[in-house]
Order: C-alpha cells, then structure tokens, then sequence
C-alpha cells in the first residue's frame, strides 16, 4: 500500500466551479457531436469516491503560484485565456438571444509568418491551440484556474508530508495542454502542475492511464530529467491525438530515456494492459522516482464510448494495487472517462486499490 499509517483519511479535492464549464458540442474526425466532456462526471466520481470509508472532501485551499504555473506554462497561453473568457462574456451581453457561447479558433496559423500576423490580431485563438475541442465561454477560465487549483493543493498537502496520497477530481482535465496551446478538453496541464509542486521532493515520474496520449504532458518534460513520463494508450495511428505516443519518442536530447510510450493495440484488454503496466511500473522504479503523478483516465473500460479498449472494473483495483508497491507518495490527477456512471465506481476501485494495497 501507500504505507499510510492506519485510519488515515485520503483527501479528496473537489470543487463546484466545474459545472459552469459545459461547451456544447465537439468535433470527431471532423464530425460535430454532443460533447463528451460533461459535469456528471466528475459529479459521479465525487460521489462514490465521498462514500468510501476512508477519504474525506476537501477544498482546493492553495492557488497555484506563478512560479510553478510558468514553469510549466508559458505566460502568453494563460493571458490567452483569461482574455478568451472576457471575449465570451462580452459576445453574450451583446448577443443575448444566442444563449451561452463558447469560442473556437477558426484560423489556424500554419507558418510562421501567419503565426506572427495572427498574433498581433484581435483573435488570435488559432495560435494556441491544436484542434477546436477546447472552446471557451464565459466562466471557463475560473473552471480552468479551479481545476489547477486542485492539482497543486493536493500536491502541496503531499509536498508538506501531511498525506502520502491524494486524490485531485479535476475538470477540465489537463493531459493533452501543452506549454503553450489547448486542445482535447484540456486548457492548463492538472498533472504538470502537480509534478512541478513535488520537485523539492527529488526527481518523480507521472503515469498517465488515459486511453489517449498525453502530447501535452510528454512535451512539457521533453528536456527534462527529473520527471519521467510514462504513457500507456491507445495506438497513436488509429487514435487521437494521432501525431504523438509513438515508442521512438523517448525524450529530448538533454533527457533521452526519460519518456517511455507503451501504446496498445485497437481492442486490448486486461491481459495486454498489465503486460504494459508491469513494464511502466519497472522503469519508474529503476529511475528511482520519489514520487507519482497519476493521470487517470478512465476512458480505458469497456463501456467508453470514445474507446476501443475492454478493460474490467476489476483491473483498475489492479492498477491501483500494483502502484501501491511501489511504496512512494502519490497524486491522482482526473483526466478522461466518458462513460459518465463508470467514472464513480472505476474511480473508487483505483482509489481502494491505491489505498489498500
């Protein structure tokens, strides 16, 4: 286990704030859809995880300081979208038959001359994000700041020692951010930001479990050696985000073999997933990481309708049981799981496992 000593409560950091973040619609493959990224689930995971008899609800109590939030973020991205929110709320009181509205880029800069227009434009959106799953209305930027928020005090209460494991229910989630653009749902990277707040602890490792590729996690640590980013995902060139997660992407020149992808093939199942988890498990534990990130999606089981995988209910106590071995502090950071009933019980049966061993 998590060796906490007995009748420890874990933490459960959770806020309302999300709620008023619910764009609309989505795009697949090009295709508009209803969005999948929706309050219930987080609504749902609250609720089982509260039941468990050993965590308790807590506040976000820090907000993340500049200094961890430009370590991983550059100051342009979240200028950005501060001022995307205030552009929402500006469209709505003009346009008050519209309803709420959420923007999307519409001009994607392609070379750098157009960037450097684009920039200096009164929309510059196409300049900081990588698709248009990520739109923004009127209260998306304190959902978004809410969202980080718990990411770092879950880590700060792990960083003080005052718990060796915590759970942080965010929404939006944060994976697919990168240091300087949105998309996937995500606007500010929960994990990074988690992991920049454990540093003072020694070098770490984050493990993300989504059924998709973290691109953004992976390119905020590129150069980095003291964060490890281990990935286990759907195959990168069936799945989004198609154009990162691929196994000869092992790190940047200053931190070769410090990013391992283990994508898995269309359809996996349990025994292929912890064939994949035994071997992110033993690289984190050859790095010698003194702590873990957890980015959990649970868009992985069987009844994702974004999914191809068929994980069971009874893998992801697995998940949690197997990294509870590893005997070092840990933060669970929300991402994915569009099943929205499933991110409840899953999120319990990972946070048992966890906390039991």
């Amino acid at each position: 286990m998590v060796d906490l000593p007995p009748n420890t409560m874990v933490p459960v950091y959770y806020s309302t704030i999300h709620q008023f973040h619910n764009p609309p619609h989505e795009h697949d493959r090009g295709f508009q859809i209803p969005y999948h990224e929706v309050p219930r689930r987080i609504e749902a995971a609250k609720e089982a995880l509260e039941g468990l008899p050993f965590t308790c609800l807590e506040p976000a109590n820090q907000s993340v300081p500049d200094s961890i939030l430009f370590s991983v973020h550059q100051s342009a991205l979240v200028a950005y979208l501060k001022q995307a929110s205030r552009n929402a709320a500006a469209w709505q009181a003009e346009h008050p038959e519209q309803g709420e509205v959420y923007i999307t880029p519409w001009i994607y800069p392609l070379k750098p001359h157009m960037r450097q227009g684009l920039l200096k434009s009164s929309d510059p959106s196409g300049c900081f994000a990588f698709d248009v799953d990520a739109p923004i209305g009127i209260h998306s930027w304190e959902a978004i700041q809410a969202s980080a928020n718990l990411a770092y005090s879950a880590a700060v209460g792990v960083r003080n020692g005052e718990t060796r494991l915590a759970y942080a229910l965010c929404r939006p989630p944060g994976h697919h951010a990168g240091p300087d653009y949105t998309g996937g749902y995500c606007y500010l990277n929960n994990a990074a930001i988690a992991a920049q707040t454990l540093i003072p602890l020694g070098s770490g490792a984050i493990l993300d479990i989504d059924y998709h590729h973290g691109n953004g996690t992976q390119e905020i640590f590129w150069q980095r050696k003291d964060v490890l980013y281990v990935s286990i995902h759907a195959d990168p060139n069936e799945e989004y985000p198609l154009f990162a997660g691929y196994t000869d992407e092992i790190g940047g020149e200053d931190a070769p073999g410090w990013n391992l992808n283990l994508p898995l093939q269309m359809g996996s199942g349990d025994a292929a997933y912890k064939e994949a988890l035994d071997t992110a498990l033993k690289t984190i534990q050859d790095k010698g990481a003194n702590w873990l990130v957890l980015s959990a999606g649970f868009d992985t089981c069987a009844d994702d309708p974004t999914s191809s995988f068929t994980l069971s209910d009874s893998m992801y106590s697995h998940i949690g049981e197997k990294i509870s071995e590893l005997n070092i502090p840990v933060v669970v950071v929300h991402e994915g799981g569009y099943a929205v009933e499933a991110n409840g019980r899953l999120a319990a049966r990972l946070l048992t496992g966890l906390r039991n061993g």
